[in-house]
């Protein structure tokens, strides 16, 4: 420590770029669209972020980086290098780690309202940018916005642009939400927590998840 102004607890966030989306990204639209036809009609929706309809509400129920397909098995790959990155950028000594992803669609000027992720296994957060239609996200200061003067002496929201092809790995305990997408056009994305330990039981509203992918 030092005299003067010191800044501690910064939020770290890492932002990249798949250089191989354009080789997969057609595909992996196109199987986001599978499951969206598939999961609707399999399973119970579970309200959340504000939606209580659609694919993203059935985010329990499967684990999107395990799909048997080849562009998904790429995605893979990379969110799970790019995770190790961040943690060993981070100080975090090697371990076992679990994945666990789902995917989102929004249309119809549909949002992701503000949450996080933030839960009893979950301590990393990340977003994959499939298909952006000019979106961005907003990320908030994990304090309460709510106490006098905060807003005023902090710099409480940051807008990242979304870029296809971008991921973006943050702490799970960061708000986070969705700006609006335009009227008959969709945003898609692969959304991720990662777990430090298998989750043993069932831990959100009753229910768990299916598949955690160890790694």
């Amino acid at each position: 420590m030092v005299e003067g102004l010191n800044k501690f607890w910064s939020t770290p966030f890492r932002i990249t770029k798949w250089n191989e989306f354009s080789l997969y990204g057609e595909e992996l639209i196109a199987v986001i669209k599978q499951l969206e036809e598939v999961r609707t009609k399999e399973v119970e929706s579970i309200e959340i972020a504000g939606l209580d309809q659609g694919l993203t509400t059935k985010w329990y129920a499967y684990n999107f980086l395990t799909v048997d397909n080849h562009a998904v098995a790429k995605l893979r790959e990379f969110i799970k290098a790019e995770v190790r990155s961040y943690m060993q950028d981070l100080g975090h000594e090697e371990g076992e780690l679990y994945l666990q992803s789902w995917a989102n669609l929004l249309k119809n000027k549909e949002i992701l309202k503000i949450h996080s992720h933030a839960g009893p296994y979950s301590y990393v957060s990340g977003v994959f940018f499939v298909k952006t239609v000019a979106s961005s996200t907003r990320y908030f200061l994990p304090l309460d916005r709510r106490i006098p003067g905060v807003e005023d002496f902090y710099e409480t929201e940051i807008e990242v642009k979304n870029v296809e092809g971008g991921l973006v790995i943050f702490p799970s305990f960061i708000e986070h939400c969705s700006t609006p997408t335009l009227k008959k056009l969709e945003r898609m994305t692969v959304a991720f927590d990662v777990l430090k330990e298998a989750p043993i039981d069932r831990y959100h509203n009753g229910f768990g998840f299916k598949v955690v992918d160890k790694f």
